[in-house]
């Protein structure tokens, strides 16, 4: 009887594994709907996307340094609750396009080797360690990238195929690669590692054929940042939106770490030194092509490509690792494939993972609890916290964040614009409020030197409400002078100092 039991309940897992996984990551991701509105780069999202409402030009009149998609993702949703839900409802058509190419590479059969593959997918996506529970733009851009990959891999022989059909789908590709550009720029790299993929494959038999399609591919890739492009152009911010999404990013890679660099580009030497292991990479992998599975080089190329974009900066934040996550899952289902062209196939989940790890330590990524995070929450759903303490968890500030917040959307117009020096700018999100300049952080005042731009814009529309973050370690004398003359302190919560406008009469200029 209990064998019996046994054999129906591996019966039913095997039948309904993927609903039970979908079940399992919502039980994983369900938390991320009910945090506090205070991570500060969806706070900036949801700023930039309130301007995009209210009529302003991204990069010339609001200023971040990404593409455009995760703005007007914000500007699409209106409000955190919404940007959330579409994040938290984007993440599951990812897990099944995942699920999909696993099917793809790893062959219908290794239904082992399916499961291993997407259940890690799943929960590594979804955990804070790798901080799947914010809606970042590495979150959003692995559903494109996977997209193209599939629609590459399955149109990959060419002198096999006909019909103009192909030519579609290889054009797809190319869009799709470019949108995921158009959420973040290291995406051009999952692009790069499909390209060389095809490369692979040319023969003097199918050299034609396969050009074409790579060139049609690279059309349909240039179509979505052309139009960008364009619009940008016809709107009057083309040179601020090349500036900010693109050419400010160059000295962006190294702004961090301080490496040594090379005396004739600039660029660090370590940056330089993994762009030439991905180079040999690749010349062995075409060296070795009628050895090596399609399966095989496709991970290993498509692995080496986003790993290299992940460290591209030496910047620790591990959403960084999303970009690398979708080849290292998808060769766990290795281990359970029976047969293989080369021995090493076998130990390539072994090496992702040895990458990922020395990754991880040698450029001292942050690190974020998972139990710790869970336990926050279903104790606050089980009703053992309050929401106060709770939200406490995420930060010692989020009350004063929301006491700011609130206490500004009570005090001002929604045309109102406010200023806040520091780098909370989920207030400008949660009070439905624009900043006065184009810039919503202290930081990119600070390391775009726009101190004089801020000061003119605050000179000529001085806000009624100005708030000062007390831990802000930076110095900014002008502003300072700016507030001494023109404000008085009107109202503290944790660390935001709340400055009200004097009359005229009053200030002292």
């Amino acid at each position: 009887m209990i064998s019996f039991s046994a054999q129906k309940l591996k019966r039913f897992f095997t039948s309904y594994w993927l609903l039970i996984l979908l079940f399992l990551t919502f039980l994983l991701r369900l938390p991320l709907l009910f945090e506090p509105f205070t991570y500060g780069d969806e706070g900036i999202y949801l700023t930039l996307g309130q301007g995009v409402r209210k009529g302003l030009t991204l990069y010339r009149d609001i200023h971040d340094n990404k593409p455009p998609m995760l703005y007007l993702m914000a500007a699409a949703s209106q409000n955190f609750t919404l940007y959330r839900f579409g994040y938290f409802c984007w993440s599951f058509i990812t897990l099944l396009v995942f699920y999909q190419l696993a099917k793809l590479l790893l062959g219908k059969t290794n239904k082992r080797g399916i499961f291993l593959s997407t259940a890690f997918f799943a929960i590594l996506t979804s955990l804070p360690m790798f901080e799947g529970n914010i809606g970042n733009a590495e979150n959003f851009m692995i559903l494109p990238v996977m997209a193209g990959f599939y629609l590459i891999i399955e149109h990959l022989e060419p002198f096999k195929q006909k019909g103009r059909i192909i030519f579609f789908w290889w054009f797809l590709s190319g869009i799709l690669f470019s949108l995921a550009g158009l959420f973040k720029i290291p995406a051009i790299f999952d692009f790069a590692a499909a390209f060389c993929l095809a490369l692979i494959f040319i023969e003097r038999k199918n050299a034609r054929r396969l050009i074409m399609f790579l060139a049609t591919s690279f059309i349909g890739f240039l179509l979505p940042l052309a139009i960008s492009f364009v619009y940008f152009y016809l709107k009057g911010s083309f040179w601020q939106y090349f500036v900010a999404a693109f050419a400010q990013n160059l000295p962006y890679l190294s702004s961090w770490s301080g490496a040594a660099t090379t005396k004739t580009t600039g660029l660090p030497l370590a940056l330089l030194t993994r762009a030439g292991s991905v180079f040999i990479i690749f010349i062995l992998i075409f060296f070795f092509r009628k050895k090596l599975s399609l399966t095989f080089k496709t991970l290993v190329l498509w692995f080496s490509f986003s790993i290299f974009a992940a460290l591209l900066s030496a910047r620790p934040y591990p959403h960084y690792f999303i970009q690398a996550l979708p080849p290292f899952c998808l060769a766990l289902g290795l281990i359970f494939q029976k047969k293989v062209k080369f021995r090493l196939e076998k130990w390539l989940p072994v090496i992702f993972f040895i990458t990922i790890v020395i990754s991880f330590v040698s450029f001292r990524f942050w690190y974020y609890p998972n139990w710790v995070y869970y336990k926050n929450f279903y104790q606050y759903a089980l009703k053992i916290k309050d929401k106060d303490e709770y939200y406490r968890y995420f930060s010692s500030q989020t009350q004063a964040i929301y006491q700011t917040a609130d206490f500004i959307k009570n005090r001002t117009t929604s045309q109102e614009k406010i200023f806040i020096w520091g780098t909370q700018p989920s207030i400008y999100a949660l009070a439905n409020r624009l900043p006065v300049g184009r810039y919503t952080v202290s930081y990119h005042i600070i390391d775009f030197n726009a101190y004089e731009e801020t000061i003119r814009a605050l000179l000529k529309n001085p806000p009624q409400w100005l708030i000062v973050t007390q831990d802000e370690k930076k110095p900014f004398p002008e502003l300072d002078n700016f507030i001494k003359t023109k404000y008085i302190l009107f109202q503290t919560f944790g660390q935001f100092q709340i400055f009200y406008q004097l009359p005229k009469i009053a200030q002292v200029w």
